[in-house]
């Protein structure tokens, strides 16, 4: 009997041993504690110096151990020449914990890979230079929330019994090319690259949506408290153009030709109006715009309706701007010359030749757009009525007697104007197949019971004045009437 208390006290002994070496391994509870701070290259300073305040609050709130203010640290770390990452391997971090006066050292480290962020604390026994207790924390979702897992990794390494944080369900989706649109479970969930936290575990149909790329699904998995990381690269798509903007794309060949020409040529008009001598420029340079011009129209016109009608709009309204910049240099520049003998164009003529041209060109490629064609008709009957105009633009000043060239010029510039602003709008009605007996303006006469009118707006004689009326012979202008 006695044998059997004397083994039972022998076991007894051992298994005290046994624990108390057991607890000596790990940091007593009694003893200060110097938090060092977070070596992180993926947060700012100031979002450091907060986290690392968090850590310093659990310290302080924690059974058995007291805070060792960190005091002048800059200064301590200086005189050493130690950095925070080296103390976080291990190095210095023992010599630095005397200097504070401390019994443990801790340190923290933050590291970010792709959206997750990785949260690691080591403490370190000052009197043994060794780490004694280790733990690691990993968090998904916004940096603003980063304090929570920070929390739970200081209560953690304290031995403090606490709520162990919840990573929670996501989907994390990287493309290539960026800024895809992301569809889960047909729900947008925003732009790529981004993190979709989900309700709870399960699988999900992720769809990923770009203009100019195949569209790219997969159903996923995502288990519990878990990330699912997606990275896909999609592929481009085959420019599609629709079957009926190639049938109206018929003019789009001589339109192309036409521009890479004319840069060319507007070149050369350019460095002649500026007065440029360099005969490499003038070699060179239309051999850079030709080219440029020519891809630079080919991806303006690119899916859009370029018919014939449209084609030849732009370009005779382009020759036609750029000779009204010939016609300057004949009415005002002829005997003005560089040479000072009359026998070529002033300087300045050339440019504004190209600027008229484009600025023509500019102006019929804005009245031209939309999904129909341009007549073909409609072009004539516009540049009919710019050289109508300009003729009576012409004939105006010349039976009024001006002799002046500036204002037969500027008669003649005003008239076509105004003649291709009016073919325009009595063509307003024109559709492709469709003849000049389509022209907007009606008939010829307006019969009803209160008489008869032109249909077009032309001055009209008013009645002569009768006795005792105050109303005044001449002529008006019928610009609209409203019958009701």
């Amino acid at each position: 009997m006695r044998m059997k208390r004397d083994r039972c006290f022998a076991l007894m002994v051992l298994l005290f041993f046994i624990l108390a070496g057991g607890a000596a391994a790990q940091p007593t509870g009694n003893g200060g504690i110097s938090f060092i701070g977070f070596d992180s290259s993926d947060l700012t300073e100031s979002g450091r110096a907060i986290l690392a305040e968090l850590v310093r609050r659990e310290i302080s709130l924690a059974p058995g151990y007291s805070l060792m203010e960190r005091q002048d640290l800059g200064s301590v770390l200086a005189e050493q020449e130690l950095r925070l990452s080296a103390l976080f391997d291990g190095e210095g971090a023992v010599t630095v914990g005397r200097l504070l006066g401390a019994d443990f050292v801790m340190l923290g480290r933050i590291g970010k890979l792709g959206t997750l962020y990785i949260i690691s604390l080591r403490m370190v026994d000052v009197s043994k230079g060794e780490v004694v207790r280790a733990v690691t924390e990993e968090y998904l979702g916004p940096i603003e929330d980063l304090r929570k897992p920070v929390r739970i990794a200081a209560q953690r390494i304290l031995g403090i019994p606490g709520i162990e944080i919840k990573q929670g369900e996501y989907i994390s989706v990287e493309t290539e090319p960026a800024g895809v649109a992301v569809y889960v479970n047909g729900l947008f969930e925003g732009n790529s690259p981004v993190v979709v936290r989900m309700l709870k575990p399960g699988k999900y149909a992720v769809k990923l949506v770009s203009e100019g790329y195949k569209a790219w699904s997969q159903n996923v998995s995502v288990e519990e408290a878990s990330t699912f990381f997606l990275k896909a690269r999609l592929i481009q798509q085959e420019r599609v153009v629709d079957e009926r903007i190639k049938a109206l794309q018929d003019g789009r060949a001589f339109l192309l030709t036409f521009l890479t020409l004319y840069s060319a040529g507007a070149s050369e008009a350019l460095l002649y109006a500026l007065g440029s001598e360099n005969v490499r420029l003038y070699i060179g340079l239309p051999l850079v715009t030709a080219p440029l011009s020519f891809f630079g129209v080919l991806k303006l016109t690119d899916r859009v309706v370029m018919n014939s009608g449209r084609s030849f709009m732009i370009t005779s309204s382009m020759l036609w701007g750029s000779t009204w910049g010939i016609a300057a240099g004949t009415v005002f520049g002829l005997d003005s010359g560089p040479d000072g003998n009359g026998s070529s164009f002033n300087q300045a003529f050339a440019g504004l030749s190209v600027a008229g041209g484009l600025l023509y060109g500019g102006i019929s490629y804005a009245l031209t757009r939309g999904s129909e064609p341009f007549p073909s008709s409609r072009a004539w009957l516009y540049n009919l009525g710019s050289v109508l105009g300009a003729f009576l633009g012409l004939g105006v000043p010349y039976v009024l007697g001006f002799e002046s060239p500036a204002v037969i010029y500027a008669g003649m510039l005003t008239g076509s104007l105004a003649g291709a602003g009016t073919s325009l709008w009595l063509t307003r009605d024109f559709s492709e197949g469709r003849s000049i007996g389509n022209l907007a303006y009606g008939s010829l006469l307006e019969l009803d019971d209160s008489g008869f009118r032109l249909g077009l707006p032309l001055p009209v004689p008013t009645a002569l004045g009768g006795a005792g009326t105050n109303q005044d012979s001449g002529f008006y202008l019928p610009l609209a009437s409203i019958r009701y």
